[in-house]
């Protein structure tokens, strides 16, 4: 008899420094720098993945509910009208796709955030119902960085599906309705390095790049979330230990 094939393990040792601390670091940069309402709401199981997604935020106090179900996360929802819902699209009771159609029936500007970690992902459905970011569960931790890119579409109002979560999306029949927010992974090095306060000069020496190729990476990042300036992109997504806003 066969044996069923095994999922391939993944090991963050290495990485943890490197991808998944500052990149943490930049995506509450940008929750707490962006004009959403700083409130939030985690509807995510199983539970050891809630609790890890509310590391995100360290200001415990901007986290209004944090639940592994969709009546209790509707509840936290219509009492504190959450800028952001991060959910998943399995919860231990109800469903992530329910979950998000009811909220936004109370609360119709919450900005969503979707990770999909059912065997089978519909993302067909989470694109329906116009989920801001969509991620897949095995895209967490890669170079990528899909996690900061979803949240930063979410707080800018625009798109963004991880590679895995567009490719199921065509297997699906469906395709992208608008343009999404796709960074590069050097595209997200440039960013947090930007976030960090680096100079163009600085960024190229530190990747070891031409002064030239640095100032494009920059222009390229600025165009594609949208601003204006380098002061504007780092207004928006100052570091966090700042303890300020924009």
């Amino acid at each position: 008899m066969a044996t069923p094939e095994q999922p391939d393990s993944v090991d963050f040792t290495s990485r943890f420094k490197e991808i998944l601390e500052p990149n943490r670091r930049m995506a509450v940069s940008w929750l707490l720098s962006s004009d959403m309402r700083l409130k939030f709401v985690f509807a995510i199981a199983p539970r050891l993945s809630l609790a890890f997604f509310c590391t995100l935020v360290r200001r415990s106090n901007l986290v209004v509910g944090a639940v592994s179900g969709e009546d209790a996360a509707l509840n936290y929802i219509v009492n504190e009208r959450p800028g952001m819902l991060i959910c998943s699209d399995l919860l231990e009771q109800g469903n992530g796709f329910s979950l998000v159609r009811r909220a936004r029936a109370q609360v119709p500007d919450l900005k969503v955030m979707m990770v999909m970690q059912s065997p089978s992902p519909d993302v067909r459905q989470a694109r329906a119902l116009k989920i801001e970011g969509i991620v897949c569960n095995t895209d967490i931790g890669t170079p990528s960085a899909s996690l900061v890119q979803a949240i930063i579409a979410a707080c800018m109002g625009k798109t963004y599906l991880s590679t895995e979560a567009e490719r199921l999306l065509l297997e699906q029949g469906g395709d992208q309705e608008d343009p999404a927010v796709r960074l590069t992974p050097r595209e997200v090095e440039i960013l947090n390095l930007i976030i960090q306060g680096y100079s163009d000069r600085q960024i190229s020496e530190q990747l070891q790049l031409t002064y030239e190729t640095a100032r494009t990476y920059g222009k390229t990042v600025r165009r594609k979330l949208g601003v204006k300036s380098r002061m504007e992109l780092v207004g928006r997504a100052m570091n966090l230990l700042l303890g300020r806003r924009s």
